[in-house]
């Protein structure tokens, strides 16, 4: 059992976390809205869907993998809806800085939507796929504790880089003003439901 396996998975997990996506997005304005916790709650739920991938990944379950590629048009047009529900609840949402709401159960349906939103996307499990591949880890099976090390990395890795994101979004918002979270929230609808137009638009010809 070597802890070089735990950095590389740290490493990891923080490149397939930080790269402005849907969930980023998200982040960003739920800690706006309701504190860095919460934001930091909603980067857990991913950080899962990310621990799970990267456990596929690591202990080579080609056949989980063949499955999701299989599927990937139905996963992506589940993906899409998500994403298209959620960016026009945003945009009809209106956010104060003052909002003093922090409820257990809003952050409980926060993560598992971050969850469901990573989990349906194909491209982060591929990615892992390519990754582990190309740094030669794609088969831990044969050493389940440096695999089981790089696992957890992961999740550590990308905790990390939700806390860092949440943390220096947090400091922001003493600079912000009701006008300008109008704004934060109406752009981060926009490109929320920029995504589900995307995921959707390139997979529905393909029923066709």
């Amino acid at each position: 059992m070597s802890p070089v396996y735990l950095l590389w998975g740290v490493l990891i997990g923080i490149i397939v976390a930080a790269p402005m996506g849907p969930v980023n997005i998200l982040c960003i304005r739920r800690t706006l809205t309701h504190g860095p916790m919460n934001g930091f709650v909603i980067g857990m739920g991913a950080a899962c869907a990310d621990t799970i991938f990267g456990a596929i990944a690591a202990f080579g379950l080609a056949g989980v993998t063949h499955l999701l590629n299989d599927y990937s048009l139905w996963v992506e047009l589940v993906g899409g809806v998500i994403l298209l529900a959620v960016g026009l609840r945003i945009w009809n949402s209106h956010p104060h800085l003052t909002d003093a709401r922090d409820d257990a159960s809003d952050r409980i349906k926060a993560s598992i939507g971050a969850f469901l939103l990573t989990i349906t996307n194909p491209m982060t499990i591929l990615g892992f796929v390519a990754i582990f591949a190309g740094l030669g880890l794609g088969n831990m099976a044969k050493t389940p504790l440096n695999g089981i090390l790089l696992v957890a990395g992961v999740l550590l890795g990308s905790a990390l880089w939700w806390f860092v994101l949440t943390e220096g979004v947090g400091h922001m918002k003493k600079k912000l003003t009701d006008d300008h979270l109008l704004w934060i929230n109406r752009g981060c609808s926009v490109v929320v439901i920029g995504f589900g137009v995307w995921a959707l638009g390139k997979n529905v010809p393909l029923m066709l």
